[in-house]
């Protein structure tokens, strides 16, 4: 089941939530349709059954913290869609157990990102919101709104906050500390965005008819809303980050599976310097460490975080203790 064909039909949507008496909810019949050829499994079906309203319910409250989680140590955290959950890790050792976890607002979370204060950001696919915790807590204290599918979340280093809207077909940005919208991008199908040192925005999208690829990235300088294209060769874009040397990193989840991959363009190329491939299956979301010593790959089909030395691109650990899916992956700076 691979999950770039994981796409929810338009009419079985929307015959659930007739079913379910939730018509009124005009975000959940807007899902994108399923592309030709679509595969069935296990996250299609927790869509379906969340927008009938039976799957991920949010809630206030919940979720621990243990010592470690409390005390500021590198932290990693991972969107567990299937488990309706943030789980929390400590950023050393092999194939680490978790040492906390979140759902307060919690609803099937795909995206999730770290700002510099350690304050963690959620994207809540199946609720269409954004939670921010602040860090050392397990309760949201802003409540982001106005999405229709909230799939991934980037934070800039002066504090602003991107929202990619995958069916909404937008990028929305907020001032820091702020839920009401000061710039909104119009892009097709997005997945992913990042940041670089000098604020310029890149979005990862899909071109194809409902969602599907090719894929490129898209350069947004600050305040635009006028994208460049860097015309990457992309066959189905996911996440997207930016390395502090302005090489833009991209996860393909290609067309099929064997033949995923993540790839490093440096700036203005369309030939990647790097290609990673080992144990991937599906790459979804992307995250860098601090001093950019290690990427993070979340990859739901293998249902874990795959972590490699970066530059060089060496496998180096798996998180998958205490996760049922793994999509959206965040570390503390």
């Amino acid at each position: 089941m691979h999950r770039s064909r994981q796409w929810l039909q338009f009419g079985a949507v929307a015959a659930l939530v007739a079913a379910a008496g939730c018509g009124g909810t005009s975000a959940t019949t807007n899902l994108a349709p399923l592309p030709n050829g679509a595969a069935t499994g296990t996250q299609l079906a927790a869509h379906l059954n969340a927008a009938a309203g039976t799957l991920h319910p949010a809630r206030r409250g919940g979720g621990w913290l243990s010592p470690a989680a409390k005390s500021g140590k590198p932290l990693v955290y991972v969107s567990d869609f299937l488990k309706n959950a943030v789980e929390i890790y400590d950023a050393t050792g092999s194939n680490q157990s978790p040492i906390g976890q979140i759902t307060d607002g919690i609803s099937g979370p795909e995206g999730c990102a770290v700002d510099r204060r350690g304050d963690l950001f959620v994207t809540n696919a199946t609720n269409f919101t954004v939670t921010m915790y602040p860090r050392g807590s397990t309760n949201y204290t802003l409540l982001y709104t106005g999405f229709a599918y909230p799939t991934n979340v980037a934070i800039g280093a002066n504090g602003m906050v991107y929202v990619v809207d995958l069916v909404g077909k937008k990028v929305v940005e907020f001032p820091k500390g702020k839920t009401r919208s000061k710039r909104t991008i119009s892009i097709s199908y997005p997945q992913g965005a990042a940041l670089d040192a000098a604020n310029n925005l890149y979005i990862s999208h899909n071109t194809g008819a409902n969602g599907a690829g090719p894929g490129d990235v898209e350069e947004y300088a600050p305040g635009s809303t006028n994208g460049t294209s860097l015309n990457l060769p992309i066959v189905w874009s996911a996440g997207d980050a930016v390395d502090r040397q302005g090489n833009v990193v991209v996860a393909d989840q290609g067309s099929g599976i064997g033949n995923a991959a993540v790839y490093v363009f440096p700036a203005g190329s369309t030939t990647p310097s790097l290609t990673i491939t080992q144990n991937i299956e599906d790459p979804f979301r992307l995250a860098f460490d601090k001093g950019f010593k290690n990427l993070y790959v979340a990859d739901p089909e293998v249902g874990a975080v795959l972590i490699y030395d970066y530059p060089s691109g060496t496998y180096v650990n798996t998180i998958q203790n205490g996760l049922s899916s793994a999509y959206g992956v965040a570390v503390t700076r």
